[in-house]
């Protein structure tokens, strides 16, 4: 786990620019404490951060050469099957130079080429330069665990140049491309002016700004199971080498629990690889539980970290310690006050790079800090919801999947009763869902696109414009109401929301945080289960779906773990800001969204307004409602308005090492 920079002179007349790819390597020093490393040549340099995870020798030193000094590699992630691949190369007669998984890589690069990423088991993101074919190939993992950002210095004004028009310019020949593990390596406070609005109405209905895209154009998201070749006097080309699918079977099947079982027992095995410290993340649910028992097999002797809030009910220290107390795990707890909550959101806010208004990256961050204190790995559950079928809201009432049936003529009747019915009004929000297509209404909340401000911007970006093509996957495909969910969540919300916060927040604290449920074999296990298989068989009540999430999971892991544990509900990191914002963090709320100079995007009375309604009780307006505006207007404040000086304040390192010549 590692942080990478790097830059390509696209234009045959450009030279790559060393002392940015110093700076911006510095920017990202918390991803890579260990060892640093740097690479030039006529066309390309390449910049790395390194924290020792898998060989701690120098023989994991990046930038890294290939045998033959062809080919350069700057890479962050972990290959899994390093050894089994490490053992291919051997047979053929290579000799591997260090125990490194990036070796590994680096030399099955120099032999299969691009058809590599079909090789390799693990997260990722790396840019290889062939300097003999003057190509950089770039690469970002199936799930998009590992982040990769690139932008284009090709002249093209960004959306609204301050005080501007708002009219673009023919674009300028493209010069050079930049690429790095962090968006705010290609751009620190005081460089981001402009915004793309289409990219902040986004924002607000997704709660975090969906791939390829960013707040801050010309920076883009290589996005999850992408690959980006790169040459000297070409433009660079981005390609789909993997795409997620599911093919439910029609029926549960008896030898369900076995595969479900072999194959996380398979990747928690190879995801344990390490030569540095290694522990686990586990909460009060199924899925940190199912992996601290498995990796408790191998290693008896694990370490578990838990955080909570000092309210009742928001803290599973206790379900935590009872699970590790059955497993026979150490249980590291820690309480979270909310004066730290807030003392440290600014600096959580800056590690995010774009606002995501998720609060669970708070105590994330916390559980990083004090897992990184005691080890430099850990196993964590994401992915388990999407893949297995954990989410609450797949539970659909039998009416709303009944009304995707009805006429076009009757849905329109029953929108324009819905309009007619006050917020608030018991039964409204089930009417509303029964009005509107899977496809227009399981995009997020698209709530605050009328508190965009500011004439002469862009029209209205449609949020289902992104998701449109997965619900066109999904019915060539016949998946199911729950399927297409799942598909849904996979090419969105886990990388724009899940993976990120699990990234940033963990990197933030040199932390490696490791993902077995995201393993290519457990996901072709997953990607079989029938329906039922997922949320249950269920039954109607009154209209409502009743049934039990990740009914398989559970039943296998049933086998390993205590009761209790395999049929908890999910709790998910429960973070009060609701009472808070009512209570304590009510003025701190007032005061940040009426102070931040945020009135270029947002209508800041209409903002304080909804704080207003929020804190009266009134039903139709959520905490999450105000909890995207919270945190857009803190990013809003570090990165366009600089009231935080991010080195001043220890959260970067600087450009100490910039006076270095590569």
């Amino acid at each position: 786990m590692c942080g990478l920079v790097g830059c390509l002179a696209v234009a045959i007349d450009a030279d790559p620019d060393q002392a940015w790819v110093l700076s911006a390597t510095e920017r990202i020093a918390h991803r890579g404490p260990d060892d640093e490393g740097f690479y030039s040549d006529d066309d390309v340099a390449l910049g790395y951060k390194r924290l020792a995870i898998i060989d701690l020798s120098h023989g994991g030193h990046q930038p890294m050469s290939s045998a033959d000094g062809r080919y350069w590699m700057v890479f962050n992630g972990e290959i899994y099957n390093y050894i089994e691949l490490g053992a291919e190369l051997r047979e053929q007669g290579v000799t591997l130079r260090s125990t490194s998984d990036s070796e590994v890589l680096l030399e099955t690069y120099a032999r299969v080429g691009k058809d590599v990423v079909h090789r390799l088991r693990g997260m990722y993101a790396f840019a290889i330069w062939d300097s003999l074919a003057r190509e950089l190939f770039c690469a970002r993992d199936q799930f998009g665990i590992k982040p990769f950002y690139y932008s284009i210095d090709n002249g093209r004004p960004r959306w609204l140049k301050a005080g501007g028009s708002g009219q673009e310019a023919a674009p300028a020949p493209e010069r050079i491309l930049r690429f790095a593990s962090e968006r705010k390596a290609l751009a620190e406070p005081g460089e981001i002016r402009d915004l793309d609005p289409d990219a902040l109405r986004r924002y607000l209905a997704f709660q975090y700004v969906p791939p390829p895209a960013t707040l801050t154009p010309p920076v883009q998201v290589l996005p999850p199971g992408h690959a980006m070749i790169a040459r000297p006097g070409n433009a660079p080309e981005v390609y789909r080498y993997w795409r997620a699918n599911l093919c439910p079977a029609r029926a549960p099947s008896r030898g369900t629990s076995k595969a479900i079982l072999d194959a996380l027992r398979d990747s928690v095995t190879v995801h344990l690889r390490s030569d540095a410290p290694l522990g686990a993340f586990l909460s009060g649910g199924i899925d940190s539980a199912a992996i601290c028992a498995l990796a408790a097999e191998h290693r008896p002797d694990l370490l578990t970290f838990t955080v909570g809030f000092e309210r009742e009910g928001y803290s599973e220290i206790d379900l935590a310690q009872e699970t590790a107390a059955a497993i026979g795990v150490e249980s590291v707890p820690y309480v979270i006050s909310p004066e730290e909550f807030f003392h440290n959101l600014p600096r959580i806010i800056w590690h995010l790079d774009d606002p995501m208004a998720d609060p669970a990256a708070v105590p994330l961050w916390f559980l990083a800090r004090e897992a990184s204190k005691q080890v430099k790995v850990v196993l964590s559950g994401e992915g388990s919801d999407e893949l297995f079928g954990g989410y609450a809201i797949y539970h659909q009432p039998g009416v709303v999947r009944a009304s995707e049936n009805l006429p076009g003529w009757t849905m329109g009747l029953l929108q324009q009763a819905v309009a007619l019915i006050p917020p608030g009004v018991k039964g409204k929000s089930l009417l509303e869902r029964m009005s509107t297509p899977l496809r227009r209404r399981y995009i997020g909340n698209p709530r605050h696109g009328d508190l965009i401000t500011g004439p002469g911007r862009p029209g209205p970006a449609r949020a289902y414009d992104l998701t449109d093509p997965v619900y066109h996957q999904a019915g060539v495909a016949e998946l199911d109401d729950v399927s297409t969910m799942q598909l849904v969540d996979i090419n969105f919300w886990l990388p724009g929301d899940i993976l990120l916060k699990a990234d940033r927040m963990t990197m933030a604290h040199s932390l490696e945080l490791r993902v077995p449920f995201l393993d290519r074999e457990v996901m072709a296990v997953a990607a079989r289960l029938a329906r039922e298989e997922k949320i249950g068989p269920g039954r109607g009540l009154g209209g409502l779906y009743v049934g039990t999430t990740k009914r398989a999971l559970r039943e296998a892991m049933s086998q390993v773990l205590p009761k209790a544990a395999a049929n908890r509900t999910k709790l998910g990191f429960p973070v009060p800001i609701g009472q808070w914002l009512k209570g304590e963090a009510y003025e701190f709320a007032k005061r940040l969204l009426r102070d931040a100079q945020t009135g270029q995007w947002v209508n800041r009375d209409a903002a304080l307004d909804l704080l207003q309604a929020f804190r009266a009780g009134q039903s139709a307006v959520n905490e999450r409602h105000i909890w995207v505006l919270i945190v857009f207007s803190l990013w809003h404040q570090i990165y366009v308005e600089q009231a935080y000086d991010p080195i001043a304040l220890g959260w970067e390192k600087g450009a100490a090492g910039a006076h270095r010549l590569l």
